[in-house]
């Protein structure tokens, strides 16, 4: 939040009424995988990121756009498996001292994969539309699903540990 983009959070539920907001446990590799998918959105976004968590009585799932450039075309369909790059350009500051290879999120996809997430990656807007005929999340989107009973914690029961900071 202090990299200087807007973040948007939104929570809502199915169309079901009394759906109460589900406890999810507090898993280190859902912490860690999320953290660097929003992590991601936000290095690449031009000025937003929007996070939109919708929940029904059996699923979950997050939706994270930005409104960057949104993925290279030659790598869309390989998103999350190892060293899947396409070239930096130097001139892009954007992300300065960023090589990056494609771990960060295969090893995301991966960590929330093992917490029973489905996860799909895709861009929101065609990339050779004039900026202004763009619309505002235009970037890249990660829709992560997973059923809620394999990530549920019981009711008014412990989510885990609160980790040190630092």
């Amino acid at each position: 939040l202090d990299r200087g983009k807007t973040v948007h959070f939104s929570v809502t539920a199915a169309a079901q009424s009394g759906l109460r907001e589900p406890e999810i446990l507090r898993r280190p590799e859902l912490i860690h995988g999320l953290r660097n998918l929003v992590q991601n959105a936000v290095d690449f976004a031009r000025d937003r990121v929007w996070i939109d968590a919708h929940y029904s009585d059996s699923r979950l799932r997050i939706l994270i756009v930005d409104d960057g450039p949104g993925y290279p075309s030659q790598v869309i369909g390989r998103i999350g498996d190892p060293f899947v790059r396409s070239r930096r350009d130097p001139r892009d500051l954007s992300r300065p001292g960023y090589e990056g290879m494609g771990l960060g999120l295969f090893i995301a996809k991966t960590l929330l994969e093992r917490t029973g997430a489905e996860l799909s990656f895709a861009n929101s807007s065609d990339p050779f539309l004039a900026t202004g005929g763009r619309p505002e999340r235009s970037g890249a989107i990660v829709e992560v699903v997973w059923p809620l009973d394999r990530i549920s914690a019981e009711s008014g029961g412990p989510l885990g540990e609160n980790q040190p900071l630092g």
